[in-house]
């Protein structure tokens, strides 16, 4: 039995243009070819050499699980239904692909950051997109799924997304345009409840910029939300950060000096006697952890330990604030030996990668490595958590390749341990930048020492343009830590 099937969102038209352009025949073999082709081209964008198939399987597996979403959204001749849950049929250039169903909240960390490395016009196409949804629903979305807004998830990682694309050079896409909607959702705020309601602007944006973090007596119906405070506070000052990267870059000095310091809001919630993430009172007052319970209320997905490290833009600021290096680097531990690390939800997906920070990055080696020989198998039901439209598998692809983007809006990537005798990607500009580790193994897990282009590499870092520019890094690898 032979059958041809296609779809659209703007009519049964567009679906009979789509199959009669996309299989206009009835050749199996032709089509099956096709496919086959796709997904070489696309998992060899990164080329990896090993002898250890199921290490091979999880590699590809994951950049597999991390091409599906955000997914072209247009018909073949460029039509889709406009952002926001109208009935105007909108039409894109010619060439150019709407994308559509955003899991921001998760993939700004990792999935969009890879998309920049492996696919950055594609990348710039999605940012786009953003652009559009704003343009036609009036409003940045926060959790653009299903070509709608949603009152899905917290934050303002469109920002996050657009503005780690623009820092990372990619170009293909209105950055005054997108400034001007990203703008507005960190200075302004809808008129209605309906309009916060349906996921239009920052949620309690009116507290966050009156206390500078979210205190616990908001009400529900001035801030349309009734919990989460903490963990809002501390992705509005990331968000805040990234915006003013763009906003400095734009030319845009005021905004920029303005968000920077919005951006330092971390502080009013970590408590500096507990040096966790904790709630705070309208009055300043921190509140008591009578009931270990309590932090439902005010943390998302996870617990006060894991949200204590979602200072990404500051480190050293959280360090200081702490108490200094040693006492960051014992809680910092103590997320491991007292297993309150948690891979199975993106709060804690940059920890692993904090020990750097600290002047200790054979303890990132370490444990980056354990989670991926302990929460990643070849397996249904192989992954830690939810996938996340493709964020948990870009997490593996990033640790696998040694380096990973701890926050995304800077141009830097922290580095671990590449798990892969040599990784080869393949750039748009022609290019290839190698990373080349002969001994790496699950024992030598320990960077002995590194090159980058046959010269001594002393950091623990590596920049965007390192690897735009494409070249050779070169990994010594050992069974034992280097301090």
């Amino acid at each position: 039995v032979m059958a041809r099937a296609a779809s659209s969102f703007t009519g049964i038209e567009g679906a009979e243009l789509n199959l009669q352009t996309e299989i206009p025949h009835w050749d199996f073999d032709s089509v099956r070819a096709v496919l086959t082709d796709t997904w070489e081209r696309r998992l060899g964008l990164i080329d990896v050499e090993s002898d250890n198939d199921d290490d091979l399987a999880k590699f590809y597996g994951s950049l597999y699980r991390a091409s599906f979403l955000p997914r072209a959204f247009n018909d073949v001749d460029g039509r889709y239904p406009s952002f926001g849950g109208g009935k105007e049929i909108v039409q894109m250039p010619d060439g150019a692909t709407y994308y559509e169903d955003f899991s921001m909240w998760d993939t700004y960390r990792a999935l969009h950051p890879l998309l920049n490395i492996i696919a950055p016009h594609a990348a710039g196409e999605m940012m786009q997109s953003l652009v559009l949804k704003a343009d036609q629903g009036g409003w940045l979305p926060i959790f653009p799924c299903w070509n709608s807004y949603t009152a899905a998830m917290i934050g303002d990682h469109c920002i996050a997304a657009i503005g780690d694309a623009y820092v990372k050079g990619v170009r293909n896409f209105d950055i005054e345009a997108a400034y001007s909607h990203m703008r507005r959702n960190a200075f302004e705020w809808p008129e209605t409840y309906e309009e916060y309601a349906s996921g239009k602007g920052r949620r309690a944006l009116q507290s966050y910029l009156r206390y500078g973090y979210l205190p616990l007596e908001d009400s529900v119906k001035e801030a349309y939300h009734k919990c989460e405070q903490t963990s809002r506070t501390l992705e509005y000052a990331y968000d805040d950060f990234v915006l003013s990267r763009v906003a400095r870059a734009l030319g845009h000095d005021a905004d920029a000096d303005s968000l920077e310091k919005r951006s330092a809001g971390w502080r009013h919630v970590i408590d500096p006697v507990t040096g966790y993430a904790g709630a705070r009172h309208a009055d300043g007052r921190f509140a008591s952890a009578t009931d270990p319970f309590d932090f439902a209320k005010y943390i998302t997905e996870g617990a006060p330990c894991h949200y204590t490290w979602y200072v990404p833009h500051d480190i050293d600021g959280l360090m200081e604030h702490m108490g200094g290096r040693d006492v960051y680097a014992a809680k910092l531990d103590s997320m491991f030996t007292q297993r309150r690390y948690w891979h199975g939800n993106e709060p804690c997906h940059q920890v692993a990668w904090m020990f750097n920070a600290a002047g200790e990055p054979w303890k990132t080696q370490k444990w980056v490595r354990h989670i991926m020989e302990t929460e990643y198998f070849n397996s249904p039901g192989g992954l830690a958590g939810n996938d996340d439209a493709g964020q948990m598998s870009a997490w593996y692809i990033f640790a696998a390749m040694g380096f990973y983007p701890v926050c995304p809006g800077s141009d830097r990537y922290e580095m671990g341990s590449p798990s892969f005798r040599k990784i080869a990607i393949g750039l748009e500009n022609g290019r290839r930048f190698v990373i080349s580790a002969p001994k790496a193994s699950h024992k030598n897990i320990y960077v002995q020492s590194v090159k980058l282009n046959g010269k001594p590499y002393e950091k623990t870092y590596i920049t965007h343009n390192d690897i735009v520019a494409g070249g050779v890094m070169e990994f010594e690898m050992g069974p034992e830590p280097k301090p």
